[in-house]
Protein backbone atom coordinates (compact mmCIF):
# COMPACT_ATOMS: atom_id res chain seq x y z
CA UNK A 1 0.00 0.00 0.00
CA UNK A 2 1.08 3.13 -0.50
CA UNK A 3 2.50 6.08 2.00
CA UNK A 4 3.22 8.92 0.19
CA UNK A 5 0.74 10.69 -1.96
CA UNK A 6 0.93 13.39 -4.40
CA UNK A 7 -2.13 16.44 -4.68
CA UNK A 8 -4.40 14.69 -6.83
CA UNK A 9 -4.32 11.29 -5.31
CA UNK A 10 -4.75 13.61 -1.79
CA UNK A 11 -7.36 15.57 -3.43
CA UNK A 12 -9.15 12.90 -4.64
CA UNK A 13 -9.59 10.87 -1.48
CA UNK A 14 -10.50 14.42 0.77
CA UNK A 15 -13.34 15.56 -1.98
CA UNK A 16 -11.85 18.59 -3.46
CA UNK A 17 -9.38 19.78 -6.00
CA UNK A 18 -5.44 19.20 -6.43
CA UNK A 19 -5.25 23.26 -6.16
CA UNK A 20 -7.18 23.50 -2.81
CA UNK A 21 -5.02 20.54 -1.50
CA UNK A 22 -1.96 22.92 -2.71
CA UNK A 23 -2.57 26.01 -1.56
CA UNK A 24 -3.67 24.82 2.05
CA UNK A 25 -0.43 22.95 2.29
CA UNK A 26 1.40 26.16 1.13
CA UNK A 27 -0.63 28.73 3.69
CA UNK A 28 0.42 25.90 6.79
CA UNK A 29 -3.59 25.25 6.98
CA UNK A 30 -3.40 21.75 6.32
CA UNK A 31 -0.61 19.71 7.85
CA UNK A 32 -0.58 16.83 5.61
CA UNK A 33 2.95 16.12 4.89
CA UNK A 34 6.11 18.62 3.48
CA UNK A 35 6.16 21.18 1.12
CA UNK A 36 9.32 21.05 -0.92
CA UNK A 37 9.92 24.55 -2.55
CA UNK A 38 10.70 24.66 -6.14
CA UNK A 39 13.92 26.16 -5.36
CA UNK A 40 15.17 23.72 -3.14
CA UNK A 41 14.26 21.31 -5.98
CA UNK A 42 16.12 23.09 -8.55
CA UNK A 43 13.30 22.74 -11.08
CA UNK A 44 12.21 26.57 -11.31
CA UNK A 45 8.69 25.51 -12.10
CA UNK A 46 6.81 23.48 -9.20
CA UNK A 47 7.19 22.81 -5.84
CA UNK A 48 6.59 19.25 -4.85
CA UNK A 49 3.66 18.33 -2.36
CA UNK A 50 4.24 14.88 -0.35
CA UNK A 51 1.33 13.92 1.22
CA UNK A 52 1.89 11.05 3.79
CA UNK A 53 -0.21 8.29 4.52
CA UNK A 54 -0.39 8.53 8.28
CA UNK A 55 -1.41 12.64 8.52
CA UNK A 56 -4.32 11.80 5.56
CA UNK A 57 -5.71 9.69 7.97
CA UNK A 58 -5.47 11.49 10.65
CA UNK A 59 -6.70 14.45 8.90
CA UNK A 60 -10.06 12.42 7.22
CA UNK A 61 -10.60 11.15 11.00
CA UNK A 62 -9.70 7.51 10.45
CA UNK A 63 -7.95 5.02 12.69
CA UNK A 64 -4.28 5.31 12.08
CA UNK A 65 -2.85 1.76 13.36
CA UNK A 66 0.48 0.32 12.67
CA UNK A 67 3.53 2.19 11.83
CA UNK A 68 3.54 3.97 8.73
CA UNK A 69 7.00 4.40 6.81
CA UNK A 70 8.38 7.99 7.41
CA UNK A 71 5.58 8.41 9.36
CA UNK A 72 5.12 9.53 12.63
CA UNK A 73 7.12 7.11 15.42
CA UNK A 74 3.88 7.15 17.63
CA UNK A 75 1.14 6.14 15.35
Amino acid sequence: MKEIFNAVEAAREIGCTAQKVRERMKRKLWDLGEVIPKEALGNGEKNEYNIFRYKLERFLGHPVTGRWKGGDPSA
